[in-house]
């Protein structure tokens, strides 16, 4: 299932060394663009209001790897499906989907193909260029053209994480940067602008919480706290976090229980990162 790209009535391979010459200047120009657009424009809380399900519920589906499951979907509301595979790329998920590391996922070939969900998650990853990954989200959302979109931004190693946030490349290989998403997101709007398109922002969340932490301003002495290795979340107070973002980003409700192991004095600092970052309207 070859992925095209397509801008302004031009459809091409999504592979770099596939692109046609023209297509790739101008999106080179487009991205930089873009880049310094991003770069002087100054963070502000981007509020999603919440969305009231209709007597049917409302469904999701979400796509990406283990920093997708770390957002815990199965805890969720509504009718939730998922097609995770560990470690890979969106483009990989699309060209391989076959056999995914997490055995409870609905294959999307077949889930997209067959239902119409109210919401979709897209996971952004390593190992992929941006317009790869527009031009694979471009595919996906096309089989789903009533859908919400939400672009997971996943986030960085711990040990790259602070260099990769503050990086300005997009035209290089996918980091975890608001540079890059941001260049993502703009180039989606230009080339969808009748779609919702919204962000986790789990990799901005993930920089408060290291700005804190480098103050003194948060509950814990270092992000080893927050992280359970090299890239995942701590099952008690990274998942939580990362849930949330979650849930905001798709319009429901703070979750209520979570995990006893989690402090309260945790749980309330993680949710003013929460609300710093997606604004404080009542949830």
């Amino acid at each position: 299932m070859p992925v095209r790209w397509r801008h302004q009535g031009v459809a091409s391979s999504a592979a770099p060394d596939r692109m046609n010459h023209m297509n790739q200047r101008y999106l080179g120009a487009t991205l930089f663009c873009f880049a310094l657009t991003a770069m002087g424009q100054e963070k502000k809380p981007v509020a999603y209001p919440e969305v009231v399900p209709g007597t049917g519920g409302l469904s999701y589906f979400l796509i990406g790897n283990s920093l997708t499951w770390d957002t815990v979907p199965s805890k969720l509301d509504g009718d939730v499906q998922w097609h995770v595979d560990c470690g890979k790329s969106l483009p990989f998920i699309y060209e391989n989907p076959q056999k995914p590391c997490v055995k409870t996922s609905t294959l999307w070939p077949g889930a997209l193909k067959q239902h119409q969900y109210d919401w979709i998650s897209l996971q952004v990853h390593y190992g992929s260029i941006l317009q790869e990954d527009a031009a694979v989200i471009g595919a996906l959302i096309e089989l789903q053209p009533d859908a919400v979109v939400v672009i997971h931004s996943g986030w960085a190693r711990m040990a790259s994480r602070d260099e990769e946030y503050r990086s300005t490349d997009v035209l290089g290989t996918m980091q975890h940067s608001p540079a890059y998403v941001e260049a993502l997101m703009k180039l989606l709007r230009e080339l969808y602008p009748e779609r919702d398109f919204r962000q986790t922002h789990a990799q901005d969340i993930l920089q408060k919480v290291a700005e804190d932490v480098k103050a003194g301003k948060a509950p814990f002495t270092s992000m080893e706290e927050v992280y359970r290795d090299k890239i995942h979340m701590n099952t008690v107070t990274g998942r939580y976090l990362m849930h949330q973002a979650m849930r905001r980003a798709l319009g429901q409700p703070s979750v209520a229980k979570w995990s006893r192991e989690l402090p309260r004095e945790a749980r309330l600092y993680f949710d003013g990162v929460l609300d710093a970052v997606f604004g404080t309207e009542k949830r």
